[in-house]
């Protein structure tokens, strides 16, 4: 299963020169997701996150995951955000939405997935 994960990533990576990948779509009740690829034959960590947005500023967000735990993930201006399926900005995002980041190797969060 996770080398199926990791062909999406990887195949989200390849799709636009330059865009960062897109958020894989992982199965079952989870709240963080640590993926190992290889992009171009250079390794990465891809981190994901879920849960609700419990904290929002300019610069980070904060989730409340369903473990309990609360992970800060920061944001940049660069970050690509969507609202229930739509673009749309940092700004847009509200608390107790419900919220997917992805993060590379550590990074700022180059995806937001929210629903309302």
């Amino acid at each position: 299963m996770l080398s199926t994960l990791s062909l999406l990533a990887c195949a989200g990576a390849a799709a636009g020169a330059g865009a960062p990948p897109q958020i894989p779509k992982i199965p079952g009740k989870w709240s963080h997701v640590e993926l190992n690829v290889v992009i171009k034959r250079v390794p990465h960590t891809l981190i994901v996150d879920r849960g609700k947005i419990t904290q929002i500023t300019t610069t980070s967000l904060t989730l409340h995951e369903n473990t309990g735990v609360n992970e800060v993930i920061p944001l940049t201006g660069t970050t690509i955000v969507t609202v229930d399926g739509s673009p749309a900005s940092v700004s847009s995002l509200r608390r107790r939405m419900t919220a997917t980041t992805l993060r590379v190797d550590g990074g700022a969060a180059v995806r937001v997935r929210a629903t309302v």
